[in-house]
């Protein structure tokens, strides 16, 4: 999806969940939405990711290293002709893939241990010496297309109000270029299906966080319709 359809998707999304004013909403850029009503309201999105996503750590990079590894792993273990069987894994982000065809090897090496084993989540010991997983399962049913898979794993973090801020102060920094409004906001948007974003967004609300730019910051998180805003 382009960076456009990607904002729209947000936006329909948050709209349900918000009582916006009324007027014709726009779809562009800088702003991404304008609300053409009594007033009008240029609106920027913006996602909230966790890490900076060019950090060789950051979930960004992580779990395409992840994926990576495990359809490796995946076609390692299957050049050895061995039970077709699925595996499910997650991983430890206190621990990132630095070595992706090391770590697919191991897991290959894993699995070919596992030709007598029932259906079942692994213990531990199984795999203390692949680090970087914090847990698997096997289906032992074999299927013809068997497929591994990376489960997603939540860790119920807590929106840091410093990250927040360095947001807003980059979208001020490009506020100059917007198109003219009577007014702007700043919809930062945490998609709780993608782990490099998800967090518990503030209860407290947004008390201190202040804007030369924005009359409004909202933080919205998908599929809760969870909102807190400057007021």
């Amino acid at each position: 999806m382009k960076n456009s359809d990607i904002e729209q998707y947000y936006f329909e999304m948050f709209r349900r969940d918000y009582p916006l004013p009324e007027g014709v909403v726009e779809y562009g850029d800088k702003p991404d939405v304008i609300l053409r009503g009594a007033r009008t309201i240029g609106i920027e999105i913006r996602n909230f990711f966790l890490e900076n996503g060019s950090l060789p750590d950051s979930e960004q990079i992580q779990r395409k290293a992840r994926e990576a590894v495990i359809s490796k792993a995946q076609h390692l273990y299957q050049a050895q002709a061995g039970k077709k069987f699925e595996l499910t894994f997650a991983f430890d982000r206190s621990v990132p893939i630095r070595d992706q065809t090391s770590v697919a090897q191991k897991i290959a090496d894993l699995a070919a241990t596992l030709q007598e084993s029932k259906t079942g989540q692994l213990w531990r010991d199984d795999f203390r010496h692949i680090p970087e997983l914090s847990f698997a399962y096997l289906n032992a049913t074999e299927y013809p297309d068997a497929r591994w898979r990376v489960s997603q794993v939540y860790d119920g973090v807590f929106m840091s109000l410093d990250k927040l801020r360095t947001i807003v102060n980059e979208k001020e920094l490009k506020a100059k270029d917007y198109r003219p409004c009577d007014t702007y906001w700043l919809l930062v948007v945490v998609d709780f299906m993608d782990r490099a974003q998800d967090q518990e967004i503030r209860v407290d609300g947004l008390a201190g966080l202040t804007s030369q730019v924005f009359e409004k910051i909202i933080v919205y998180k998908t599929c809760f319709g969870q909102i807190v805003e400057t007021h």
